[in-house]
């Protein structure tokens, strides 16, 4: 997750829109952020059965935050479709920007807590750096280390 949103912040920081990488990635991150929240709601309800006290209330928060955060990221994509962002490409970045950000800040809490509670948690499995639980992004070559330019048939 954390790579496909680097690949995003990478593509909004260029002054001119590339409509075709922007798809691309927009698809791959809906993917796996989706992927991701539903992996987060697993392990959460896996772990609420057993947890008491303030863990309870930890984990009941964590899911809560994870469905107010499905429903930032699914306003988000509504309101910028392909021809709004056309029309407005400094607009659609820094709306980009701020999304990216949220998501960052609720990864490193799925992580610090779940990762916290699990006996055979792997803080890397929701933020693998070769794209989330291993995949890689759509425009990164297999094998490459994470930030490898992307191919030049995908530019």
């Amino acid at each position: 997750m954390l790579a496909a949103l680097d690949e995003i912040e990478m593509l909004i920081a260029q002054p001119e829109l590339d409509q075709l990488r922007l798809s691309r990635v927009r698809l791959y991150i809906s993917k796996v952020n989706g992927e991701r929240r539903n992996k987060v709601d697993q392990l959460c309800q896996e772990l609420e059965r057993q947890a008491t006290g303030v863990l309870a209330d930890q984990l009941a928060a964590l899911r809560q935050a994870n469905i107010e955060k499905r429903i930032e990221y699914t306003m988000h994509v509504g309101s910028w479709g392909p021809r709004e962002v056309a029309a407005d490409w400094p607009g659609y970045c820094r709306a980009s920007v701020a999304l990216a950000r949220s998501i960052r800040e609720q990864v490193a809490i799925e992580q610090a807590l779940l990762c916290m509670t699990s006996e055979n948690a792997d803080p890397l499995a929701l933020s693998n750096p070769r794209g989330y639980m291993g995949r890689q992004l759509p425009n990164q070559d297999i094998g490459a280390p994470h930030g490898h330019p992307p191919r030049p048939h995908l530019r």
